[in-house]
């Protein structure tokens, strides 16, 4: 399947092709009608924010408020080669622009002695809202501080609320904590819950319950450790179903550009609900919603799987690189082009320290001699051998 280089089209926005380079565009434009279409949203990109080398993330958010109510498409387009086939939407005409602004810009990853790019994990990386819109970063120091007659403990690591001796609020105060790309972070709720987010998510909670119910609502992936207390059921609430629980340990995962929600239970008893629709789990078991289709099923599952993560391993059983790297691209902070679209269906299983350089699980994948990786700053090329 024919591509074409990035470099061409970013020289073609400014005019500066060589006659050999022109040839080679109108060979891409002339081919297809998604070309022409993907062109001339790109242009129409540039004339609205100037120099594509030059645009920030404030221009990225401001130009896709622009073009979001005029079209509406989910796929991502960070890419150094445009295929023929896969470039059809402003979507992706903005994120390509983002796409510049990594590869060009500041690069996020360091050299090793052999030249190659080292992938950073993540790390202990959260901001907590106040109930007054108070914007707080938590990482790499601790504090204290008081919201609504709670006591806040910020470790750097971990946030813990302690409710005093006979606390009473006359209504409900809410705190949130949001977790960027490359980020994690635990918190231990006024009842005692423990919570561990990771990257890309959040949790909204009341800083003490309420008598009759616990309820919290949240987005990405996230662990509970819920304290028992028969009188208040536990309920997490995501943007596509409800968890119930009195005491138990399971783990949720709910983010906007994944097509499934999955919630897995470690130990106890949980109630997901969907709709009217609802299943009751049991320990090692999960359930997993279709948001497409709004299907809801229950199976078996070794929990290692999908909760080890908050135990910093990378567990993976014979999995699809696509939904590998997708999980994987949150953690590490980086972006995937797929040079072949069959080297999105290849299986792999691997364990390996979760704080290690991505390479290391790159280069194992590599071994098997299926497919193959370009690293750039934060861009991943992936394609078949």
């Amino acid at each position: 399947m024919k591509q074409i280089e990035w470099d061409i089209i970013e020289r073609r926005l400014e005019g500066g092709l060589s006659p050999d380079e022109e040839i080679c565009f109108q060979d891409w434009y002339a081919e297809s009608e998604e070309n022409r279409n993907y062109y001339h949203k790109l242009e129409t990109f540039y004339k609205e924010n100037g120099f594509v080398k030059e645009i920030t993330d404030q221009d990225v958010n401001t130009s896709w408020d622009k073009f979001s109510m005029q079209v509406k498409n989910k796929k991502d387009g960070k890419k150094r080669l445009i295929s023929y086939w896969s470039v059809a939407s402003v979507a992706a005409c903005l994120l390509v622009g983002m796409f510049i602004l990594f590869w060009f810009g500041q690069e996020r990853g360091v050299v090793n002695k052999e030249g190659e790019s080292i992938i950073v994990a993540g790390g202990n990386k959260a901001v907590l809202w106040l109930s007054n819109g108070e914007k707080i970063a938590l990482e790499n120091h601790s504090d204290e501080f008081e919201e609504a007659s709670v006591k806040i403990v910020n470790s750097g690591s971990s946030l813990s609320y302690e409710e005093y001796k006979d606390t009473v609020l006359q209504k409900r105060v809410m705190n949130r904590v949001v977790t960027p790309r490359g980020g994690e972070y635990g918190i231990t709720l006024a009842d005692g819950t423990q919570v561990y987010l990771g990257a890309l998510s959040e949790i909204e909670y009341p800083v003490v319950f309420g008598k009759k119910s616990r309820e919290v609502r949240v987005s990405g992936e996230v662990y509970f450790n819920v304290a028992r207390d028969t009188n208040r059921p536990f309920i997490v609430k995501t943007g596509h179903l409800n968890v119930e629980v009195l005491g138990t340990s399971f783990n949720v995962r709910d983010y906007a550009d994944e097509d499934y929600v999955e919630t897995t239970l470690v130990s106890g008893k949980v109630k997901v609900c969907v709709g009217e629709e609802s299943c009751i789990l049991e320990s090692n078991h999960q359930a997993v919603l279709d948001k497409k289709n709004n299907i809801l099923e229950a199976k078996e599952v070794d929990v290692s799987e999908y909760v080890d993560w908050k135990s910093g391993r990378l567990n993976i059983r014979n999995k699809r690189l696509e939904d590998i790297l997708t999980r994987l691209s949150k953690w590490y902070d980086v972006y995937i082009f797929y040079v072949n679209e069959e080297a999105k269906d290849i299986r792999f299983y691997a364990n390996i320290d979760r704080y290690s350089d991505m390479n290391e699980l790159l280069d194992k994948f590599e071994k098997t001699g299926e497919v193959e990786f370009r690293v750039k700053g934060n861009v991943i090329n992936v394609m078949t051998k």
